[in-house]
C-alpha cells in the first residue's frame, strides 16, 4: 500500500465508515474500534481497541486524542479524534527502538505546528 492508500483507510475511519457518500463500514463497528477497550499497563493513559491504539498528543497546552495503527519501524497512521486531520508516517527504522518515538517527535515538532494555528 502507498501512503495515499493508508490515508484513505484512515479517512474512512475518520468519516465513521462513510466513503464518497457510501457507507463502507458500519458506524457501530467504527465506534467500537475507536473506543478504549484495554488499558495498556506500561503506558500512562494509553489504550488498545480493535487493532487501533490510542494516545494523546499535548501541543501548546492542549490535548489532542488520537487513534492509530502502528507497524514495525515507526510506520503509523494517526486519526485525530476531535480535529479534522489524519496523519500518515512511513519510516524505515525497522527493528529499531526509536522508530515510534521518532514518529511522535515528527508529529509534535513538525506536523502539528504547521497545521494548528490557534
Amino acid at each position: 500500500m502507498t501512503s495515499l492508500d493508508y490515508a484513505k483507510y484512515a479517512q474512512l475511519y475518520k468519516n465513521k465508515g462513510l466513503w464518497n457518500g457510501k457507507q463502507i463500514l458500519s458506524p457501530d463497528w467504527v465506534e467500537k474500534t475507536l473506543t478504549h477497550q484495554i488499558q495498556i499497563p506500561e503506558r500512562e493513559n494509553q489504550f488498545y481497541g480493535y487493532l487501533f491504539w490510542n494516545k494523546t498528543f499535548t501541543f501548546e497546552g492542549k490535548d489532542y486524542e488520537t487513534y492509530y495503527c502502528a507497524g514495525n519501524g515507526g510506520n503509523e497512521f494517526i486519526i485525530f479524534n476531535d480535529y479534522p486531520i489524519v496523519i500518515i508516517i512511513t519510516s524505515k527504522a525497522y527493528n529499531k527502538p526509536y522508530g515510534h518515538a521518532q514518529a511522535d517527535k515528527i508529529v509534535l515538532d513538525y506536523v502539528l505546528p504547521s497545521i494548528i494555528k490557534e
